[in-house]
């Protein structure tokens, strides 16, 4: 995995309709507090010809530590036809909590990942054919517990090209779906699928950008 900033764009699918796009960012690492972080941040519009449908634009940022990628702030903006909202949240994972800037408090496991720094964590494990792992999540102020299994290899086609990946999909309830990794050293989401509103659905990488 890249150690400069990486870009991935990705367009959403739900079935065979385009329904938008997503741009994943890995900034180069900051130092916040004597901790050695790595700044994530993602961009998901859902396109407004299909407002007679659905909607939608989010902006998605997390910070997490650099050794183990467990989260320590995120930050979420949300647009949607008939919803808005924005929050910070700070994450406090050896006093087990997650504080909400409008004053909202949780529980929290002391490796709780959010939604970005989670895919992140996950492309960052060696992974055999068989392998599982159980992680610890907090999204959209609930906490998860998820079982991700390699359940085996596909070739995958999309705008960037064809894939050998391996898919990582968990075995128990939560808003993620499966990931698509490629099967390289940089072990890149070439599809990663989620739910968006009352959708699953999913994204495919049509470009990648290092420096």
């Amino acid at each position: 995995m890249s150690t400069g900033l990486e870009r991935l764009e990705y367009e959403i699918k739900y079935g065979p309709v385009v329904l938008g796009s997503m741009v994943m960012e890995y900034q180069p690492e900051k130092r916040d507090a004597g901790d050695t972080l790595e700044h994530l941040t993602a961009q998901i519009e859902i396109d407004r010809a299909l407002s007679f449908v659905f909607w939608a634009n989010y902006q998605l940022e997390s910070w997490c530590r650099k050794d183990d990628r467990v989260t320590v702030r995120s930050y979420k903006r949300t647009r949607e036809k008939n919803y808005r909202s924005e929050w910070w949240a700070e994450y406090f994972p050896d006093h087990g909590f997650v504080h909400y800037s409008d004053g909202y408090r949780f529980p929290l496991s002391d490796s709780a990942r959010d939604m970005l720094s989670l895919w992140f964590y996950l492309r960052s494990l060696q992974w055999g054919r068989g392998d599982s792992r159980v992680v610890n999540a907090h999204i959209d102020r609930r906490n998860w517990r998820v079982c991700f299994v390699v359940t085996g290899t596909q070739n995958v086609r999309t705008p960037l090209g064809d894939f050998n990946c391996l898919v990582i999909s968990p075995r128990t309830n939560s808003p993620l779906g499966a990931v698509f990794l490629s099967q390289d050293r940089n072990r890149v989401p070439v599809v990663i699928r989620t739910r968006i509103g009352s959708f699953t659905v999913s994204a495919y990488l049509k470009r990648i950008e290092r420096r």
